[in-house]
Formats: C-alpha cells, sequence, structure tokens
C-alpha cells in the first residue's frame, strides 16, 4: 500500500456511515472521499463498501479491514502519549552544541549545579565550530557566535565575548609587558586557529599574520590555553577565560573592538521538551549571573 492516509478516509467513512458525513469530520468534500476509497480499494484488491440508499455499508473484507485499522490507531495513540510523556519528563539526553572555548573553559564548570538539579538529565556536550543543523536533531541547543537565519530557529541574544591578550606572569618576568600594538613587534605570538574565520579579529589575524615570532599555533582551545600557560608567548582570548584560567594575566592593551554577540538557539518544536527547557533555562541564568562579569 503506497499511500497509509487512504486508512484514515476508510476509518471516518465506517465510523459515518457516508462520504458526505466523512468529509465533513475531514473538512475536504465527498468527491475527495469517493477518490481516496476508490484507491484503496485498487490497492487491496477487494471490495471495502456497499453503496446502500442510506449510506454505506461494510462488507466482510471491509470488517476485518476496520479490526486491523482500529487497532492501529490505538496504536498510533499509544505512541503519541509515550512521545507526549517524554517530552513532559525531566530525564534523558539533551545535546547542547557550543564553540570548543565557551564550551570548556565556561559551560561546562558550571555545569555541576544542573546535574545536582537534575539528576536525571544527562547532557552531551559538544564542542563545535560550525553551525549544526537543530531541525535534524544534530543538537537540542546550540551557543553561538553568529546569528543563524533559518525561520524555524527560536534565538536569543545573551551577552558578547570580549576579547584581550593574555599572557603567564613568567612570560611577563622574562620579556616584560607591552605598552601599546606596536610593542607587540618584540615578542612571541602563540595563535588560536578558531580565530581566523572571525572579521571581529582581522586586527589580531593581520598582527599574527605580519609577525616573524609566532612560536605555536593550535585548532585546540586547551592546547593553546596550554601553551600560554607555559609561558611561551602572548596570545589573544576571551575575557571569560579567566573564569577558571586563574594563573593568566590580561594585558593592558587597548581592545574595545575585539567583541562578538552570543546567541542561545534551539528548535520551535523541540524547545517545549521539559528536559530542553530546564538545560536552556539554566543556561540563561548562567549568561544573566555572569553578564557584568565576561558579557557585557
Amino acid at each position: 500500500m503506497q499511500n497509509w492516509d487512504d486508512l484514515r478516509y476508510f476509518l471516518m467513512v465506517a465510523r459515518t456511515g457516508s462520504f458526505s458525513a466523512a468529509a465533513d469530520s475531514l473538512s475536504v468534500n465527498g468527491s475527495t472521499v469517493g477518490r481516496r476509497i476508490d484507491h484503496l480499494e485498487r490497492n487491496l484488491g477487494c471490495k471495502l463498501f456497499d453503496r446502500q440508499r442510506h449510506g454505506m455499508t461494510l462488507t466482510p473484507d471491509g470488517r476485518r479491514l476496520l479490526d486491523h485499522v482500529q487497532q492501529m490507531e490505538k496504536s498510533a495513540a499509544e505512541l503519541h502519549q509515550m512521545a507526549k510523556g517524554a517530552d513532559e519528563a525531566l530525564n534523558g539526553w539533551v545535546k547542547i552544541s557550543v564553540t570548543d572555548g565557551l564550551g570548556s573553559f565556561w559551560l561546562t564548570p558550571n555545569l555541576a549545579g544542573f546535574q545536582k538539579a537534575y539528576p536525571k538529565i544527562s547532557l552531551d556536550v559538544m564542542s563545535e565550530g560550525h553551525m549544526v543543523d537543530l531541525s535534524n536533531r544534530e543538537a537540542d541547543i546550540a551557543i553561538r557566535l553568529k546569528e543563524p537565519t533559518q525561520p524555524d530557529l527560536k534565538v536569543k541574544r545573551v551577552g558578547v565575548v570580549k576579547f584581550h591578550v593574555f599572557a603567564a606572569p613568567s612570560y611577563i618576568d622574562q620579556f616584560g609587558q607591552p605598552k601599546n600594538w606596536g610593542d607587540l613587534a618584540g615578542h612571541k605570538i602563540v595563535d588560536y586557529l578558531g580565530y581566523k574565520e572571525s572579521k571581529v579579529l582581522s586586527l589580531w589575524q593581520e598582527t599574527v599574520k605580519n609577525h616573524d615570532q609566532v612560536v605555536f599555533q593550535s585548532n585546540s582551545a586547551m592546547g593553546f590555553v596550554s601553551a600560554l600557560r607555559s609561558g611561551m608567548g602572548l596570545g589573544m582570548l576571551p575575557r571569560f577565560y579567566s573564569h577558571t584560567v586563574t594563573d593568566l594575566m590580561i594585558l593592558d592593551l587597548p581592545c574595545d573592538l575585539f567583541e562578538m554577540p552570543i546567541y542561545l538557539v534551539t528548535h520551535e518544536q523541540t524547545s517545549q521538551a521539559a528536559r530542553i527547557q530546564a538545560v536552556k533555562e539554566y543556561i540563561l541564568n548562567l549568561f544573566d549571573r555572569d553578564r557584568r562579569a565576561w558579557f557585557s
């Protein structure tokens, strides 16, 4: 059978006893109902209704089919109720897609409180730079530094990321602290490759491109921070890294232009599931808590 929707028309005719009454219930015209029943009978190779003056009566084949279709309807209702119950339950997995730095150095260190409050909800935090497809359930929640434009997404701006030049005290003790951007020429640089796609950090990218002492680079935020901590050189980091990386110091260099908006993104069809809503509200509260310190 190619079109399972024909069974819905069959069920309504069996219950109402006529094409016209079934058409009224389904908000279609009578000819559509007749066409669907004809199509179903051709596919099954049997007659389902006898056309009587007072209406439609089921044939023996029609009564047998009705038993099966009613069971299918019951199973579908049970599945729907089960899915509804899953959406309302505070348990199961929630997938969060977040940029590497935000995930490793701000979000994850703040999630222990959520796990204590919701012990039956498990979190799958994926540190990714690309835009995941929320409509295909690649993630339930995304935290992004670029505003998505798909119409079926719910997008909320939750703050801004501000960048500064950081260094380890051991590096400053050995090489001194630059007083302006021109002084960077005499210093060693470490770089995070994840910045290369950002127009906001174009000045930093240009500095790195023309610098003759770029001593280390990595596409891993963790590896990049480890290089800074070891005293290899100076590097650009978001200000919120100070939340967990307390052994690095922010240098007094003008960085007013280096900031990006942060967006919390969910899909309109899945965002109301209780477990997803609980995670979303928790993350929103984290941004509210830390906005003045890191994200304003």
